[in-house]
């Protein structure tokens, strides 16, 4: 088990990734705020499974070994139609023997095998659980139109909190919400930790009863209805500068933040059940 982490850990560091979803930052923002909410049956689960790792050091593996398993990339998106209001599992998570399902079906599977699974199983589950509840977080993961803005070229101007000389950047509007954006906020995930917890994490949104409660299907919905926000305040000309930034901060922040604690809801309940549900 020691030798199948430490393989897995090696491959998340050195085969090459794509910009895929949140980027290494904003997943390890949303396991380390789940970590810290673990109930201890919770903590004793993951550490099982994980040993002295924690759950930021895994939250990026499924990306990792996308492209050498892609029957699992279409795990990571819900293809909604921009203008549309709802979730339509047979519009927006069909089967496809290439590439999957879709994020919402894999999510309500992973619960099974976390408590179900081989060691190995469950192994895999929990990164791809962890994984995924980011995923399902991020607005254009949501989002059908142009690979979920993969396709739209932008310009970002954005000086943020970060960037004081030589800010314009060249990259698309997927990638700059993965990663762009947040690397103007903060210099490091930790201090975006630091910043959702005397912040957003204290609001009253954040303390409002059953925040972190819900299903993935009712989570992507919600996060397409931000996702509609973000998409049509991108400009005609297609540039992200700071009038952009200050709009969608309070979204990003949001985000980020209750992904957190859904996903340590989501791991308390698994590991909370008394025995396998029957399949």
């Amino acid at each position: 088990m020691r030798f199948l982490i430490a393989l897995l850990a090696w491959t998340a560091v050195c085969l090459p990734g794509q910009a895929l979803a949140w980027g290494q930052e904003g997943h390890s923002i949303i396991a380390e705020i789940a970590q810290r909410r673990l109930s201890p049956k919770a903590a004793a689960a993951v550490q099982s499974v994980l040993g002295s790792g924690s759950l930021a050091s895994v939250s990026t593996w499924p990306d990792d070994v996308r492209s050498s398993r892609p029957t699992t990339s279409g795990w990571h998106f819900a293809d909604i139609p921009i203008d549309s209001r709802d979730y339509n599992p047979q519009r927006d998570c069909k089967p496809d023997p290439a590439k999957g399902d879709c994020i919402v079906a894999e999510l309500e599977r992973l619960r099974t095998e976390l408590i179900c699974g081989s060691d190995e199983q469950k192994l895999e589950a929990l990164m791809f659980a962890v994984h995924f509840v980011g995923d399902i977080h991020q607005p254009l993961h949501t989002v059908l139109e142009q690979g979920g803005g993969n396709g739209i070229d932008v310009k970002m101007t954005v000086h943020g909190l970060t960037c004081t000389m030589d800010c314009e950047l060249q990259t698309n509007f997927h990638r700059a919400w993965d990663s762009d954006l947040i690397h103007r906020t903060v210099f490091s995930w930790g201090t975006y930790v630091d910043r959702l917890e005397t912040g957003w994490l204290k609001s009253a949104e954040a303390r409002k009863k059953g925040i972190d409660g819900g299903k993935p299907a009712d989570w992507v919905v919600e996060t397409h209805q931000y996702a509609q926000k973000v998409w049509h305040l991108l400009a005609p000309d297609r540039v992200l500068d700071d009038n952009y930034f200050n709009q969608v901060l309070p979204v990003m922040d949001r985000q980020l933040g209750v992904g957190g604690l859904r996903l340590a809801r989501f791991l308390n309940e698994t590991f909370a059940a008394p025995r396998c549900p029957s399949r």
